[in-house]
């Protein structure tokens, strides 16, 4: 195929990612160092609006709550969809049926889950509640989402269901594994958690990094549950890098401050997925010396 038909071909993917990505991003950049609200003229405050954020304790206490979305990303969703992705390998009678349910919320709305969490959870309506109840356990009632101990904790867990996603990503990668590695080692003897332990997850660092980046892209905006089931409260006690940045640009009509929280946003999250891709080759590396 010449030249002339490659660039043919990509000027479309190019077009997409100009348009829907670099454009804004360069807009971003150069509105954060400006005081606009949107309509009126701008003002040049230079680092102002990085140092304004700096200063925030909301902004800090979102940076904060943003990074307790991505350990449970990293250490609680992706090692649940490991483990899924490991028993339904092994095809046990409905398999299938199981995969599918799993895979189920991922394709429903995240609005229509967060309405349906928000009303189990719900302190008086809630589903929750009312089953600690009708079971003599009364004193396990709480307010889930209005008390400040529990309100993050609430929110993040309809996060869980989304582990199908996590799930189809590692069974895909270990149905490609040849079977003539699992075949030698049950020569040698190898039970079921050996040969998982010793060839499956070796094999799959790479999907680990993959989901990894999908978990922590997936938490970094994430808006729909801490605004449709607290508003970022109680006590500013959920509230994330992306609903700060929505109510920072439209209920403070600070455009300036909002973009410049989007560019830390992004930083952010480039530094932990390189942390994360670092730690990989790192390992390879010792591996291999």
């Amino acid at each position: 195929m010449s030249h002339r038909y490659v660039l043919l071909y990509s000027l479309p993917a190019v077009a997409f990612t100009v348009v829907f990505f670099v454009f804004p991003m360069l807009f971003a950049g150069y509105v954060s160092f400006y005081e606009w609200n949107g309509l009126g003229a701008m003002t040049f405050v230079g680092w102002d609006n990085f140092n304004h954020l700096l200063h925030d304790p909301v902004f800090k206490k979102s940076l904060r709550n943003t990074l307790m979305w991505i350990l449970s990303a990293i250490f609680l969703h992706v090692p649940v969809g490991l483990l899924l992705a490991l028993v339904l390998a092994q095809r046990p009678k409905g398999w299938k049926f199981f995969r599918t349910l799993f895979f189920l919320p991922n394709v429903i709305s995240t609005t229509a889950l967060a309405f349906l969490w928000y009303f189990v959870l719900h302190v008086k309506l809630g589903i929750l509640n009312n089953l600690f109840k009708a079971v003599g356990l009364g004193d396990l009632t709480r307010a889930w989402l209005s008390d400040p101990d529990t309100a993050l904790f609430a929110n993040q867990l309809p996060f869980i269901l989304y582990v199908g996603f996590t799930m189809v990503v590692f069974l895909t990668q270990i149905t490609s594994i040849s079977p003539d590695l699992y075949e030698a080692a049950d020569l040698d003897g190898a039970t079921g958690l050996q040969k998982d332990y010793y060839i499956t997850m070796p094999l799959l660092k790479r999907t680990f990094a993959m989901n990894i980046l999908f978990n922590v892209a997936f938490c970094l905006r994430m808006f729909e549950y801490p605004f449709l089931m607290t508003g970022g409260g109680p006590v500013n006690s959920t509230m994330n890098m992306s609903l700060y940045m929505y109510k920072e640009m439209v209920t403070a009509n600070r455009y300036g401050v909002s973009m410049a929280a989007g560019l830390l946003t992004i930083l952010f999250g480039l530094i932990i997925m390189g942390a994360v891709f670092g730690l990989i080759r790192l390992r390879e590396r010792r591996e291999a010396a």
